[in-house]
């Protein structure tokens, strides 16, 4: 009767340790120079002249995301292992952050003009970190509208890989509509393009927006 009763518990004790098992969300970026954080940071400060606190002053990582999906708990050694084996195959290109974009949402984006280096990388991480990813990652409610990024999102993970990739620096999520004008009034729509290096793959713990302020590792391509 008493072995019973412990094999019971330590079935029960398996079964809960499986329901609360989560995924974890994993941000694979590019790192760009250091050139980016300042050219975030003035574009944070001509923000907050108009009441507008951007993610740089809040701590957040200046980042462009390759790969964004949800991976099993525990998958973060597998995770690190896979991008630091793609970086040691990369070398440093360069990217142009090319305009101020404002999204029908009203979130606020650094857009970086997409080129073929940019797109393979993206595309190489996909198809590397995709075989790790949970199989049942949480469908953000806007990709619903979306059937393409829908279907995309069913076989990769993230509605946002290959000819759905816009690379991207997020500056603001969803924010007052009245100041984003004045913003681009007076800011946004006269950005001048600049150009520079990246530098490698880092690896984050994102939240509901997919940001990060902290990265969990980094790796730097091969000079």
């Amino acid at each position: 009767m008493f072995k019973r009763i412990v094999l019971m518990l330590m079935l029960f004790g398996i079964g809960t340790t499986q329901v609360m098992a989560e995924n974890m969300t994993y941000n694979v970026f590019l790192i760009p120079a250091k050139a980016a954080d300042q050219t975030v940071e003035t574009i944070s400060s001509q923000l907050k002249h108009e009441k507008l606190n951007s993610l740089y002053s809040q701590h957040y990582l200046p980042h462009i995301t390759l790969y964004l999906t949800e991976y099993p708990e525990g998958s973060l050694a597998a995770v690190k292992a896979k991008v630091k084996q793609l970086t040691a195959q990369i070398k440093p290109f360069y990217i142009t952050l090319d305009k101020i974009e404002r999204t029908k949402g009203d979130w606020l984006m650094l857009n970086v003009e997409n080129s073929r280096e940019l797109q393979h990388l993206a595309d190489s991480v996909t198809v590397a970190m995709e075989p790790l990813r949970a199989p049942n990652p949480q469908l953000p409610n806007w990709v619903a509208k979306y059937p393409a990024k829908l279907a995309v999102f069913k076989r990769y993970g993230s509605p946002n890989v290959f000819t759905n990739f816009q690379p991207h620096i997020t500056l603001l999520p969803k924010a007052d509509s009245t100041k984003l004008d004045s913003f681009m009034l007076q800011y946004g729509n006269s950005f001048k393009p600049t150009t520079l290096k990246v530098e490698g793959i880092g690896i984050a713990k994102v939240d509901a927006n997919g940001q990060a302020k902290l990265d969990l590792a980094s790796y730097y391509f091969k000079k």
